[in-house]
């Protein structure tokens, strides 16, 4: 399922462009429609993953908050616990909205999609439904909420999945099969590894919908890229521990009447966090490419070229002890400081209203190339094409703001397997007297000193991906580097190499 972004010709841009243009521009508004299966009470890290969701609502549809079991929560659920942490919001949502140009749900709205799944383990909710029972009002939920909408629907699944299985299992039963078809289409789901035995039975029996999961035996939770969300033992010296420690959590998130309700850490800092920031809207990912990467993580189809099932890829990073880290782990500890600075600033928006004295920190909006929005820019290119991308007209709403620009290119989507040797390195440099919001760079060779269009290419396996023309990734990323805790927003640019042939 690719979404277009937006195709514009590359060119060379001499002129800027003027704020007053820029001005026009408005923030990211089209947020993801999200529903979240939570074990929530079973332990910490489920209440640390809400509160995180409910200061950044102002990014997401919510369209469901659902207590389930899992294999650590096996009998019973606690959809109190969410509406406790709701009843807080209520306190800080006017506060919340003041600094958003987006909408912030009411407490009222978001007390509506509060549910409970069943309250027996995995598949023994099934077995029930085959007895005769009834759906559940979480399995309802969801069912209403596939059915309400043509727009995908992302479900986070951070403790089982039983709800999930009910609501298929029902559809499968009681609807023709492209009714069927039709509602399995518009499910995402992205599981913080399984949780109880219904994942495994959904994968088979729906081998086609979209499914986002580390694949390892069952409870081996420490190999699974989620785990460096905040793990200590995770390429030790690459991640910044500091931004995650309690330390850091007590002064900069438990603060004010919602931080108050932020547990200290026991096992791990939000576990389930992955699944938001995959959502997050920040021109980073898109979550209709799990190959791209994002905050949440970075994932890679099996088979390759699938649109099903997703497993853990891997990045390489510099972490920061200056080693070089090849792990499914960095494709999320790579942007944890920029997801934690986040974090810390939104919390400070929930102590008071936004005004000129706030001191407050508001994402900034970057346009490349007088293209406004978060989604991908794709340009079709010719080798040795010169490309000019300027982001000078990239603004923040924050008087006396700092911006810094980097520029990166992001190699591993598009490489064909671990390695990114077989991707051409673009030698990107930033013109002399600017204020590096501008970025030059010439469209290299492909390794293979040819490739064709993919749908021209007639071989398969590793002679097939080697001989087709890549898209190669450039991210410009943007912050103000003068505040406190900086919000980085960013504009991925798809470089769509055409077939080339050094002969």
């Amino acid at each position: 399922m690719r979404s277009p972004g937006l195709l514009i010709p590359a060119f060379s841009l001499l002129a800027s462009i003027q704020l007053s243009f820029a001005s026009k521009c408005p923030p990211w508004t089209q947020n993801n429609r999200v529903f979240v299966l939570t074990d929530i009470s079973n332990e910490p890290d489920d209440t640390m993953s809400l509160v995180r969701l409910l200061v950044h609502s102002d990014l997401y549809t919510i369209e469901g908050l659902v207590a389930t079991t899992s294999f650590w929560l096996p009998n019973g659920t606690d959809a109190e616990q969410i509406q406790s942490l709701v009843d807080v919001y209520a306190t800080v949502q006017a506060n919340l909205q003041s600094h958003s140009n987006s909408s912030f749900p009411t407490a009222k709205y978001l007390s509506s999609k509060i549910a409970s799944g069943p309250k027996v383990y995995g598949t023994e909710a099934l077995k029930e439904l085959e007895a005769g029972g009834s759906l559940t009002s979480g399995a309802q939920l969801l069912i209403d909420a596939v059915d309400a909408s043509p727009e995908p629907l992302y479900i986070q699944i951070w403790g089982g999945s039983n709800t999930l299985a009910s609501a298929l299992w029902y559809i499968n039963a009681t609807r023709t099969a492209s009714a069927h078809q039709a509602f399995t289409s518009k499910l995402r789901v992205y599981s913080i590894s399984d949780q109880d035995d219904t994942g495994p039975w959904i994968r088979r029996h729906f081998p086609t919908m979209r499914y986002i999961a580390s694949q390892a035996g069952f409870n081996q939770y420490g190999v699974a890229a989620w785990t460096s969300i905040s793990s200590s033992t995770v390429d030790v010296g690459g991640p910044d521990k500091a931004a995650v420690s309690q330390d850091w959590l007590t002064a900069n998130i438990q603060i004010g009447p919602l931080g108050a309700k932020y547990p200290d850490v026991m096992y791990i800092m939000e576990g389930d966090t992955p699944t938001l920031l995959y959502n997050i809207p920040n021109g980073l990912g898109d979550p209709e490419h799990p190959n791209w990467g994002s905050w949440g993580g970075r994932y890679t189809s099996n088979p390759l070229g699938s649109d099903a099932q997703f497993g853990d890829a891997t990045d390489t990073v510099i972490g920061g002890d200056g080693k070089s880290y090849t792990t499914n782990w960095a494709t999320i500890w790579r942007w944890r400081n920029a997801f934690q600075s986040e974090f810390a600033a939104r919390m400070q928006w929930t102590l008071a209203p936004n005004s000129p004295n706030s001191n407050a920190t508001h994402p900034p909006v970057v346009i490349i190339n007088g293209a406004c929005g978060s989604k991908a820019i794709e340009m079709n290119v010719t080798v040795g094409q010169h490309i000019t991308l300027n982001a000078s007209a990239s603004y923040s709403m924050d008087a006396g703001a700092k911006l810094n620009f980097t520029w990166f290119q992001y190699k591993e989507p598009s490489a064909w397997q671990a390695s990114t040797s077989v991707v051409p390195t673009i030698n990107i440099t930033r013109p002399g007297g600017t204020d590096g919001s501008l970025s030059s760079f010439t469209i290299p060779e492909p390794n293979s000193r040819s490739c064709k269009a993919p749908e021209k290419v007639t071989e398969f396996g590793q002679y097939a991906e080697a001989i087709k023309c890549p898209v190669l990734h450039v991210v410009a990323a943007v912050k103000d580097v003068g505040a406190r805790h900086p919000i980085t927003r960013y504009r991925r640019v798809l470089l769509r190499v055409q077939p080339y042939d050094r002969e």
